[in-house]
């Protein structure tokens, strides 16, 4: 009796989830429980992976579940750990289907290094480095889309270190910061150009794009806007300039600048030519 109640449990949990990934339009990803080395404490691996959470999360282009705290997944993990299911992971990737996400990511801490260093006047201070990486893996092809080492600091021009825990803490503390540049080259989004809204000439200045918050489309964020075309009988695409969101303006309604070819997209959208635009990394360290 306890049994199919766990699982009439487990598959109301999961068609409610489904339905919450239908409405939001956003893609899900399932985070797992980290690895690490063996001479890495177990506090430092949960205060990492949770600044990896809360890196993706502040992205705002997914709908996060957390494998640790998600009871469909407790269970299976649980079930798991018996010596007959040890290696059973086809199984907890059907559990993670069911929740409706579309890709798994793990993590592995490879290392924690520090340096003392000793200042003229006999100050002691500590740089700490936390080299790990991620992985994803898109569920719908089965295939690992992205496996990326990291590397984080607690360098800092204004702050030094006393002791060599504060230094680790504050290398940790920064990991959150290149989940944005993460995401915006493992997950890229697709749209198009849906109206010129203001032009000089013939150059486009201001442009509304097909995509919004329902993707998770954020003030500041580049993307690269491309023209299809045919040659030889192929179809090809050329990049042909450069946006900026300055406000998102609706689901699937972004009001952008545009920073780059504005010509070549004045002219591609009045030629009846289908233009998309790309998310993209932005490799401007000031975000201009």
């Amino acid at each position: 009796m306890k049994k199919n109640c766990l699982a009439i449990l487990m598959a109301f949990v999961g068609i409610c989830t489904i339905n919450a990934q239908d409405v939001s339009g956003k893609e899900v990803i399932c985070v797992q429980s980290f690895s690490h080395s063996d001479n890495i404490g177990t506090n430092y691996v949960e205060m990492l992976r949770n600044k990896v959470i809360e890196g993706l999360t502040n992205t705002n282009r997914f709908r996060l579940i957390d494998a640790e705290s998600d009871p469909v997944l407790k269970a299976e993990s649980q079930r798991r750990t018996q010596e007959s299911a040890l290696n059973d992971d086809n199984a907890m990737l059907e559990s993670i289907k069911t929740l409706g996400a579309n890709y798994v990511l793990s993590g592995h801490i490879a290392s924690i290094t520090s340096t003392r260093s000793v200042d003229s006047k006999g100050n002691v201070s500590y740089d700490s480095k936390v080299a790990f990486q991620l992985k994803v893996y898109e569920l719908s092809t089965g295939t690992v889309i992205s496996n990326k080492s990291f590397e984080v600091s607690s360098s800092s021009l204004f702050t030094s270190h006393k002791t060599q825990g504060d230094a680790v803490v504050a290398a940790i503390d920064s990991a959150e910061y290149p989940m944005k540049d993460f995401v915006d080259e493992v997950f890229k989004i697709q749209g198009s150009i849906v109206e010129i809204s203001e032009s000089k000439k013939d150059e486009a200045k201001k442009v509304y794009i097909s995509i919004g918050s329902d993707k998770g489309i954020l003030k500041g964020q580049k993307l690269d806007v491309y023209m299809e075309r045919e040659v030889a009988g192929r179809k090809a695409s050329k990049m042909i300039g450069e946006l900026k969101v300055e406000a998102v303006e609706a689901g699937d309604l972004s009001f952008c600048k545009v920073t780059k070819g504005g010509k070549e997209i004045f002219k591609a959208v009045n030629e009846g030519n289908k233009v998309t635009v790309i998310t993209k990394v932005n490799t401007n360290i000031f975000g201009l």
